[in-house]
This record gives C-alpha cells, sequence and structure tokens, in this order.
C-alpha cells in the first residue's frame, strides 16, 4: 500500500488529498448542515442577506415584534444572526426542556464575545470549569452569608435617599440615582471598597463603567467575528486595554485583600453576621484552600459580578420605582406595609424585614415580568430535543426570551398592565415554574439571584418610606430598548417629594 502511495504522481497526490479534505470538511459540517436542513423547515421574521436579524435584534425592536408576532410562527421559530441559525423558544414547557438539563448548559457562541468585556467568569464559562466555580462559589450565596451585605444595602439606600431629597419636588431621572447607588454597592459588596476610600480624592478611579459591549458592533460587522481580524482593529485595541484595566484594578485588590487576611484572619470562618465581608476575601480564602482555583479566576469572577450586576439590579430597581410612581395604589399599598412593618422606627432593614415584605416582593416581581433586566439568553444542545412535532437537532443554539415569554396571554391574561397580584400565592399556585424567568432557571441559573433582590428590596423599601414618588406628564410610558439588557429610551422620569411635607394639589 504504501509503495503504490510512493508511485503516485503528484498530481494524483494532489487530487487524493483534495479528496480526503473534502471527506473531513464534510464530516465536520454535518452537523451543522443537518440544523440548516431543519431551520429551513421553520417559520420566522424576515432577514436580509448576509447580516440575517442582526440589525434588529442589536439596534432595533426585534423582541418586540417577536413579542406581538409570535403567533403568526408557530410553536418554535428561527432567528439569524449573520450565517448562524438560531432556534427560539417561547412557551414554559418548552423552555422547563432545555433549561432544566444539565445536558443543555453549553452557552452559545455568542458569549465568547463577551470573555474581553466580562472575563470568563460564570456566565461564559465552558461547561466543565462551570461546573467547578458554580459548586465552589454556590455557599457564598446562601442566606445566611448574603445576611451580612444587608447592613451595607441599608447605609448606601439611605444615602441615595439623600440624594433624592436633595431634589424634593423635581423632575428626576431616576435611573441615573438608582444606578450610582447598585454601582457603590457592587464595589463594597464585592471588592470590599467603601465609597469613603473611593471617594477620598474627589474622583472615582475604578474602571467598571468605562467600557463598552461590542457584541452588537461586532456581529453588524461579520467580518469582526473572527478574532484576530477584530484585535487588529481599533475597537478590538480598545477592548484590550479596558479588560487589562480591569484585570489590573482587580489583581491589585487581590493582593491588598490577601495581605489583610494574612494579618488579621479569616472573615468567613467568622459566624458574627454583623461583620462585613466582600466576596472577593471569599475568594481569596477559597484559592488559598484550593490553588485550582486559580488567582485569574479571583479576577475574572470578579470581573463579572461586577459588570452583569450593575445593568441588571440597576434596570430592575428603577423600574420598579417608575411603575410604582405611575401606579399609586399599589405605592400606597407598599407604604402601608412598610409602616406596619417599621412603625415610626428610622432603622434600616434587617433581613426579616425584608422577608415580610410581601407586597413589595409582588411589585418587584411584576416590574422583573414586564422588563426582565436581560431579555435574551441561550443555549447549545447537547443533544436532539423533541418540541411537537420538530426535533431540533444536537448542536442547535436555543434563543430563550423572557421579554417574550412573561406577555403570553394565556399565562398571564393582560400581559401589558402592571398587576403585582398576579404573584401573590393564590395567583402563583398552578402557574408553570418557567413561565417567569427572569433569572433563567435550571441548573444554570443566575447564581447572585437572592443578591438581587435583597438589594432592590433594600433600596426600594428605603426610598418609599422617606419618598413619594409621582409620574411625570408625558413621560409615563416606558419605551424599551433591547441591547444586553433592557433600557429605557429616554430614561425613567419621576417626581420626587419628601413624604414628611404635605403639598397643595
Amino acid at each position: 500500500m504504501i509503495l503504490l502511495q510512493l508511485n503516485r504522481t503528484p498530481d494524483e497526490m494532489w487530487t487524493y488529498l483534495a479528496f480526503l479534505a473534502v471527506i473531513y470538511v464534510i464530516y465536520a459540517l454535518k452537523n451543522y448542515i443537518r440544523i440548516i436542513r431543519f431551520i429551513f423547515t421553520l417559520d420566522g421574521p424576515k432577514t436580509v442577506p448576509i447580516l440575517g436579524n442582526v440589525n434588529t435584534v442589536f439596534e432595533g425592536n426585534l423582541i418586540q415584534r417577536m413579542t406581538n408576532e409570535a403567533q403568526s410562527y408557530g410553536r418554535i421559530f428561527r432567528v439569524w444572526l449573520t450565517l448562524l441559525p438560531y432556534v427560539t423558544l417561547m412557551e414554559p414547557e418548552d423552555i422547563q426542556v432545555v433549561l432544566s438539563s444539565m445536558k443543555h448548559t453549553q452557552k452559545i457562541y455568542l458569549y465568547k464575545l463577551l470573555d474581553n468585556f466580562l472575563g470568563k467568569g460564570l456566565i461564559t464559562r465552558e461547561v466543565d470549569k462551570w461546573r467547578i466555580h458554580r459548586k465552589i462559589l454556590q455557599p457564598a450565596f446562601h442566606l445566611h452569608v448574603l445576611e451580612r451585605f444587608v447592613d451595607t444595602f441599608g447605609e448606601y439606600a439611605d444615602r441615595l435617599v439623600g440624594k433624592l431629597l436633595e431634589k424634593d419636588g423635581d423632575d428626576i431621572n431616576v435611573t441615573v440615582f438608582v444606578n450610582n447607588s447598585v454601582y457603590d454597592i457592587l464595589i463594597e459588596t464585592i471588592l470590599g471598597m467603601p465609597a469613603s476610600q473611593r471617594y477620598s480624592n474627589g474622583e472615582d478611579d475604578t474602571p467598571f463603567r468605562k467600557g463598552q459591549v461590542m457584541v452588537p458592533y461586532r456581529f453588524a460587522r461579520p467580518w469582526l467575528l473572527i478574532d484576530w481580524i477584530y484585535r487588529l482593529t481599533a475597537a478590538g485595541k480598545s477592548e484590550e486595554r479596558q479588560q487589562k484595566d480591569l484585570f489590573d484594578f482587580c489583581f491589585k485588590k487581590m493582593k491588598e485583600k490577601r495581605e489583610f487576611l494574612r494579618k488579621n484572619g479569616s472573615f468567613v470562618a467568622d459566624n458574627e453576621t454583623s461583620r462585613k465581608m466582600s466576596l472577593l476575601e471569599y475568594m481569596v480564602e477559597i484559592n488559598e484552600k484550593n490553588p485550582c482555583f486559580t488567582e485569574r479566576d479571583i479576577i475574572e469572577e470578579c470581573c463579572t459580578f461586577m459588570l452583569a450586576g450593575q445593568d441588571s439590579v440597576g434596570t430592575g430597581t428603577a423600574m420598579t420605582l417608575f411603575l410604582l410612581a405611575n401606579n399609586p395604589k399599589w405605592q400606597e399599598r407598599c407604604v402601608e406595609e412598610l409602616n406596619e412593618i417599621f412603625s415610626d422606627d428610622n432603622r434600616s432593614p434587617t433581613m426579616q424585614d425584608l422577608k415580610e415584605m410581601k407586597c413589595l416582593d409582588m411589585c418587584i416581581k411584576e416590574s422583573l415580568r414586564l422588563y426582565p433586566s436581560v431579555p435574551l439568553f441561550a443555549r447549545t444542545l447537547g443533544q436532539d430535543v423533541r418540541i411537537g412535532k420538530h426535533v431540533i437537532p444536537a448542536g442547535c443554539g436555543v434563543f430563550i426570551l423572557p421579554y417574550c415569554t412573561h406577555r403570553l396571554p394565556h399565562h398571564f391574561p393582560d400581559p401589558h398592565d402592571f398587576k403585582p397580584e398576579r404573584f401573590s400565592p393564590e395567583n402563583s399556585e398552578g402557574r408553570h415554574p418557567y413561565a417567569f424567568i427572569p433569572f433563567s432557571a435550571g441548573p444554570r441559573n443566575c447564581i447572585g439571584y437572592k443578591f438581587a433582590m435583597l438589594e432592590m428590596k433594600s433600596i426600594i423599601s428605603t426610598v418609599l418610606r422617606k419618598c413619594r414618588l409621582e409620574p411625570v406628564l408625558g413621560k409615563e410610558k416606558v419605551l424599551a430598548r433591547f441591547r444586553m439588557t433592557v433600557r429605557a429610551h429616554g430614561g425613567l422620569w419621576v417626581k420626587i417629594r419628601a413624604r414628611d411635607k404635605r403639598y397643595e394639589s
């Protein structure tokens, strides 16, 4: 056999190699070809050549259109991002098939484009390493540990109220104020940096608000999806500089915390819930005991928690305050509940207080139903999945759109109306568990969802105890815009009134 190959002419050898190359390409692409064949059996939004639905996903109103037109597409439908096809699921029972299974925990290619912005933390990790990190970090988000953060939430909520009352009687874009407060909370709870330490020179030198998500920019220019090309561009170089700034900053803080813990002993081992701690301290101690959780891992997880936590909690908090301003009946119900809990006591909320805020809990959940902070997330199927009459091939990317699912009228009647009573215990009973998924669901759900809910309750309850929120004429509607998170075009405007004053009508 070897002798016959040696006796072949160069042309015959090239033909033979070309044949092998074709066979290899067909083998490598066979699953892609199978996916493409399936995708063409589905209906979906109109596309444009090459870009597919990219522009309308990231810059337009595709999510809103899909919400309005979903019934005409069928149970599942397709979306194209350049040459990459995805299946979209909206029904809770179909979503459960994907999200509840460990076989479908792999994220789609889209998430890899976030690596330079977020770092390779829990959101973007490959499955094998994600499993390890999730197991390591999960104890840090148990309620008995989160209780240590409640005083910090209350402290910054009081500062926020002080800034709001400086605008007593004014119309304000509440998003700006809330985002600043959420950022301060994250800097202290994740990195262990109190505001007094950060603003000692009059300026905040932290780098976490200076970056920009470049995913929409790259998808709109498909050649930039090739990493080595993107890295040569000004945008790519700018993103690399931003990542270096983030990593350098976190590395410096990590070294400081490690030195502090070596001199002063463990925080995590202390059972006193009154002592403040930070997630960075927790991770440094993990690294001391388990070197497999590396310093690089610490830095990337810090970046992920800082950057992912800002928009999600900020949007949810600001949106709830806005909707309460425009629904005074529910605002007053929340205030009555808070008066029952606190009476005339001016204390900051405790963990027990937060647990008793049932009405506020319903209002926050209804806000997250209408405007989930993350309107879209996705998975790659680890094996074939049957949905009704369809069999979606393994390897296919699946989009899940909480914004759309939360507005299905057969699960939420009058889906566009603000009705917190939907989330009372009696009305929630019997609802499909995957009909409400603002923090995703299943094994790869948001690890920080309890942290987020406690933080939102702390901020909103403190604001309502001191401030009356009123709508601003002509700005009573939310103009939703969809990027990586939901944004309100033009801001969320409310009028601030101090609750201890009376105003003439």
